[in-house]
């Protein structure tokens, strides 16, 4: 299966800021707006981007109106999310995911927001990007995140290199993954691709056992066994002992019988790849690269 590949950005388009999830703060989504405007794009932000419901951007119905009104609108050619935190698992039984088919464009967030980009790449056949965000990153972007940022959407080729082997070998496969609570988060549902995969996966603030169970969680879906060719682990930041978290990824990777390397700069961290959800992978030598088919 081929995901349809949104156009490139390119200097002068528009930019849609959109709150999926958590709440955000006024100042911050300015200071992005700045940045993006500063850079010769265009600029609009969600009708419901500063409401607030609990600990998010609003209500559901007004943070999937956002969604769905960033997708319609036939001037704006990227959507870059405000932030993570909690709310985008709340919004998947409100998508129309053909609006979103027949609509493609830019669709960038990463966090919480992983759990729209696996459901867009499973039910609208888009290839979305895994990567930085309007509040969480735009208001001050590291030099390193803004070049991957803007090589990866405009076009150009990236790669992202690993730091340490757990099990050697090469793969290939759909990109697919993100945050990996968030991506559990998802079980009970119809999330997992139907074609192999290479799965990337980060986190932050997460207990060596809860990263333990939620492998073991993945692992227990026969699609995801089935399909699950390589695995490539970014940052997990503040996770406990590292050594321990070795053990987890190399008995996962033993037990599936696939490659795994770690140490890729998918972070919660200022510095972070952009990384295209859906795109074919190619995991060599350690090396990640992809293909936009």
């Amino acid at each position: 299966m081929n995901l349809i590949k949104p156009p490139y950005l390119k200097e002068g388009d528009t930019i849609s800021i959109i709150a999926p999830a958590g709440v955000v703060e006024y100042d911050e989504i300015m200071k992005a707006k700045n940045y993006f405007e500063g850079f010769g794009f265009r600029v609009k932000i969600g009708e419901h981007t500063f409401n607030s419901f609990r600990n998010m951007a609003g209500r559901d119905e007004e943070r999937v109106l956002d969604l769905h009104e960033a997708f319609f609108d036939s001037e704006v050619n990227a959507i870059v999310c405000a932030r993570g935190g909690y709310g985008s698992i709340r919004l998947i039984k409100l998508i129309d995911f053909e609006i979103i088919r027949r609509n493609p464009k830019i669709f960038c967030g990463f966090s919480d927001i992983s759990a729209l980009s696996i459901m867009f790449a499973k039910h609208a056949d888009l290839i979305t990007f895994s990567g930085p965000m309007a509040q969480s990153d735009f208001n001050s972007i590291s030099e390193f995140t803004e070049k991957s940022f803007f090589n990866v959407l405009s076009g150009g080729e990236e790669e992202y290199f690993s730091k340490k082997m757990f099990r050697e070998g090469n793969a290939q496969g759909l990109i697919w993954g993100g945050n990996l609570s968030t991506v559990v988060s998802l079980c009970g549902i119809d999330f997992i691709p139907d074609e192999d995969f290479i799965f990337f996966t980060e986190d932050l603030n997460e207990p060596e056992y809860k990263i333990d169970k939620m492998m073991n969680q993945l692992v227990n879906i026969k699609e995801f066994r089935a399909h699950c060719k390589g695995i490539a682990c970014g940052e997990f930041l503040d996770c406990g002992d590292e050594k321990w978290l070795e053990d987890i990824f190399t008995e996962t990777a033993e037990l599936l019988n696939v490659p795994a390397y770690s140490g890729f700069i998918f972070s919660h961290a200022a510095d972070k790849q952009t990384v295209p959800v859906g795109a074919l992978g190619i995991l060599q030598d350690g090396i990640l690269s992809y293909k936009m088919l």
